[in-house]
């Protein structure tokens, strides 16, 4: 048994050291956002056309960003190039995906009387096909000095799938070295199973962060104020994210709790996940009367060594959970520590062959009555084939188990947007199972629950 007085001084020096932590982490990444300068990459689906503001812009619009981010002393060049640029060096790309016959037709007139190369990352199964460009006209643009990126073979989900899928929708055609993840959506087994194919740059979504992994540079996601605001987005990476990422981060920071009994950690945290990790992930999520929120960031190099955060807030009438975890990866390992309600903690992870994760967290100082759910925890996610996902963790007091799949259907085929689930979850003084209904719109998802015991949940989720 832990003392009064002893555990009083660990709640206060918990409180220190989480902050402390939180701030930290916090100078690092902002340290790192000043001290060099990012690729700063526009990326569009059609040219001339309505779709929302990330998918279409007009070519006059196209022709006062490049104007704007010159004046900006920013010099356009393709994807790969960026990816090799210095830290220093102020480079753009214009980025177009899905490889659209509106990006011959409209984007590359303006462009090449601007003397600008564009990257054009192509879904390779509709190439020819309707709508998108043709053989010949790819070589046209590559004759004129633009770059033709891989965007998968039909445009899947990368995260969603198994080893054996990510190898067949990464394979590149003959001379492509860079890739556009479709949705945004990649991981670290995605990574490396595109370096493996010879791929050396990839583009995917989020913030910009201090890191220079160039199979993972970020391309915000567009907003109708890019504009007016292509300083703040060229030098902070302002994107159509960050009023979200503030949001919560505010709700956080300003949410006040004094003298809430601490709970338990989120039965399923993983304070050292990496496998399953883009760049980042956002979830927010209700049950019953508990809400939780959750936060991870990557940065570094690339995944044969890297940095990430991992944040994670818990409340409901009963009391409030906080915590922050940082850990170092290097293959096949990912371990950490951090501070949360019960005092330090320890974290490690096991990459398991690009097919999932095994984990594990540890409260050296949780003791005594009403700790002994906190004293560990372990864990594991599967992806044995393409859209299944297997998953099961567990506390001395609680443990759940579960099962997801992603039905056919959506445009392409490959989109799949429609999640079903099902699963037992034990503790919490109640025992039952419970179903699950999630949609996905690109890298966001909405899901909801409902269990045995009548209790209904919802969740939110953002990734990049």
């Amino acid at each position: 048994m832990i003392s009064f007085s002893r555990r009083s001084r660990l709640e206060k020096a918990g409180r220190r050291a989480r902050w402390s932590g939180l701030l930290a982490a916090w100078a690092l990444l902002s340290a790192g956002q000043a001290s060099a300068a990012r690729p700063v990459i526009l990326a569009y689906h059609q040219v001339g056309t309505s779709g929302g503001t990330t998918l279409s812009i007009q070519p006059q619009q196209l022709r006062q960003r490049v104007q704007g981010l010159r004046a900006l002393g920013y010099r356009f060049v393709t994807a790969s190039q960026a990816a090799q640029a210095g830290p220093q060096e102020r480079v753009a790309v214009m980025e177009f995906d899905d490889g659209r016959q509106s990006v011959y037709a409209q984007a590359f007139p303006v462009l090449r009387e601007l003397d600008v190369p564009g990257t054009v990352f192509v879904i390779w199964e509709q190439v020819g096909q309707p709508g998108y460009l043709t053989r010949s006209q790819l070589e046209e643009l590559r004759a004129a000095g633009w770059e033709t990126g891989h965007h998968t073979q039909s445009h899947a989900p990368l995260s969603r799938l198994s080893a054996a899928g990510l190898t067949q929708q990464l394979q590149p055609p003959a001379g492509v070295t860079c890739v556009a993840y479709p949705y945004n959506l990649q991981d670290a087994r995605a990574r490396r199973t595109a370096r493996a194919q010879g791929l050396n740059c990839g583009v995917t979504g989020g913030p910009y962060l201090p890191r220079r992994d160039p199979l993972a540079q970020s391309a915000p996601a567009l907003t109708p104020w890019d504009g007016a605001f292509l300083g703040a987005r060229a030098r902070y990476g302002v994107g159509g994210r960050t009023p979200l990422l503030a949001g919560a981060g505010l709700l956080l920071l300003l949410e006040q709790s004094p003298g809430a009994p601490a709970l338990p950690a989120p039965l399923d945290w993983n304070p050292a996940g990496y496998e399953l990790l883009g760049n980042g992930s956002l979830s927010l999520g209700l049950r019953g009367h508990e809400r939780e929120t959750r936060f991870a960031a990557r940065w570094g190099g690339n995944d044969q060594g890297d940095w990430v955060l991992h944040l994670a807030d818990r409340s409901s009438q009963a009391g409030r959970y906080r915590g922050f975890g940082v850990a170092y990866h290097r293959f096949p390992y990912t371990v950490g520590g951090g501070w949360d309600s019960a005092g330090p903690l320890l974290a490690g992870s096991l990459s398991l062959n690009r097919s999932g994760e095994l984990w594990a967290r540890w409260h050296p100082l949780a003791a005594g009555a009403g700790q002994e759910q906190e004293r560990w925890a372990w864990g594991a996610t599967l992806i044995p084939a393409d859209y299944w996902q297997l998953y099961a963790a567990q506390t001395p007091g609680a443990s759940e188990v579960g099962v997801n799949y992603w039905l056919p259907g959506g445009t392409p085929a490959a989109v799949r947007p429609w999640q079903v689930g099902a699963g037992y979850r034990h503790g919490d003084g109640q025992s039952a199972p419970f179903v699950r209904l999630g949609y996905a719109a690109g890298s966001y998802t909405f899901s909801s629950e409902l269990d045995g015991a009548g209790r209904w949940g919802l969740r939110f989720g953002a990734a990049w």
